[in-house]
């Protein structure tokens, strides 16, 4: 163990804004639990420069307006520098195949306040989501500013991706190079991982959750709900998610089940897909659309349903998963997610191949049919969030490796 109070910088550029809290609502989540634990805890969350007469949508003012500096509840002290990186669709696709030289522009706008941020703080660790960009930055540190570093990658093709990309990779084998270990949020993201940097300590780290409030489930359903057996999904509007999938395999057993419903919160670039969707298949109009929600009545959602679908694919450890669960909620998803590193077929819900309509159709009719069978998986569900992934269990396991980083790093420094 370290020999004082761990102060960690941690870095995460997906991270929620004043104006738009639903942005990286994990690492937030994250960043309060670390804040809980004995630890000096400093979050850099770096943000696209944008004057705020050219900020027109939504997403564009809470770039332009946030504030320098934010504290959110748990007392999370979050520094909001400027750079110029921009996670918007034209230059991603433009540096997505070969990212340093859009990097290297980040980096000349972020490394002076960087270095006054780690002068002023002067952390033990560095903390960083994501390899890119914000590994990377934190790899181009000079020696004499340089510390234990970490980063933590959310994302199964940003990392696949690198075995087709060769300055992808060359990117992220910066980062490699650098840090004390990769993390993964899933096994078979470390996997890959391990594949592309054999020579790197690369670690599974999982996501964790925070049960929701004893007081919300006794919050009563509306009436308009009562008499339903609600399949409630959650998930950005994005071909990757499989909405329009899941509403038509719920809308193959539906008429077998005229008691059940589908509820879908979320928006995004596929909403037109998802609203032709439920046009094209939902007969019985069963499904219902209830656009973008509060984080906190995404959970009561998740208390009021019967059980919680997602089946998207290459889903790396969706945290909406441990929402339901812990909302005691049994669970339909695809067998390919980092979510079945703890999740199994049969025990807390039903897995289904991804891309597959009649599997998922099947699952949902088991699900609706079989009322005993699904309350048990979703006490299963319960018992495995309070066992093993809440923020406690998991942010203890994260602060271990600092503390055992440190040491290590502390051993090696020169005697004055």
């Amino acid at each position: 163990m370290v020999s004082r109070r761990l102060r960690i910088l941690f870095l995460a550029s997906y991270f929620p804004k004043p104006q738009n809290p639903l942005m990286g609502t994990w690492a937030l989540s994250q960043a309060q639990a670390i804040a809980r634990q004995d630890v000096d805890l400093l979050v850099a969350s770096y943000t696209s420069w944008l004057p705020p007469f050219l900020a027109v949508t939504a997403g564009a003012k809470a770039y332009a307006n946030c504030p320098r500096e934010y504290i959110w509840p748990g007392g999370v002290q979050v520094q909001y520098p400027r750079w110029l990186y921009y996670p918007v669709s034209l230059p991603k696709v433009w540096a997505y195949s070969n990212p340093q030289p859009y990097l290297h522009i980040a980096w000349l706008s972020a490394k002076q306040e960087l270095y006054c941020l780690i002068n002023e703080f002067k952390p033990d660790v560095l903390f960083c989501h994501h390899s890119l960009p914000n590994g990377w930055i934190a790899a181009q540190l000079p020696s004499q500013l340089q510390c234990p570093l970490f980063v933590l990658d959310h994302d199964f093709d940003e990392i696949e991706d690198c075995h087709q990309y060769a300055h992808r990779r060359l990117a992220m084998q910066t980062v490699s190079q650098r840090v004390w270990a990769m993390l993964a949020v899933s096994n078979r993201m470390a996997d890959s991982l391990k594949k592309l940097f054999p020579q790197t300590r690369i670690l599974t780290h999982h996501n964790g959750i925070d049960p929701p409030p004893t007081e919300r489930f006794t919050i009563p359903r509306p009436a308009a709900l009562w008499s339903k057996k609600i399949i409630l999904t959650c998930a950005l509007f994005a071909e990757r998610k499989g909405i329009p999938l899941l509403i038509e395999a719920f809308c193959q057993v539906s008429s077998q089940h005229r008691d059940a419903i589908l509820r879908i919160i979320g928006g995004g670039s596929q909403e037109a897909e998802i609203k032709a969707a439920i046009e094209r298949f939902d007969m019985n109009h069963q499904v219902q659309l209830l656009g973008k929600q509060p984080h906190t009545q995404v959970l009561q959602e998740m208390i009021w349903a019967d059980c919680f679908a997602l089946v998207g694919w290459d889903e790396p450890f969706a945290t909406v998963y441990l929402e339901a669960m812990s909302a005691g909620k049994a669970i339909i998803c695809c067998d390919d997610g980092g979510i079945t590193d703890f999740l199994c077929n049969n025990i807390h819900g039903y897995t289904v191949p991804p891309k597959n309509v009649t599997a998922t159709a099947q699952a949902i009719d088991r699900m609706l049919t079989n009322d005993a069978e699904r309350i048990r998986f979703g006490r299963n569900a319960y018992r495995l969030i309070q066992d093993k992934l809440t923020w406690k269990i998991q942010t203890e396991k994260l602060l271990s490796l600092f503390d055992q980083a440190v040491s290590q790093h502390q051993n090696l420094l020169p005697i004055l």
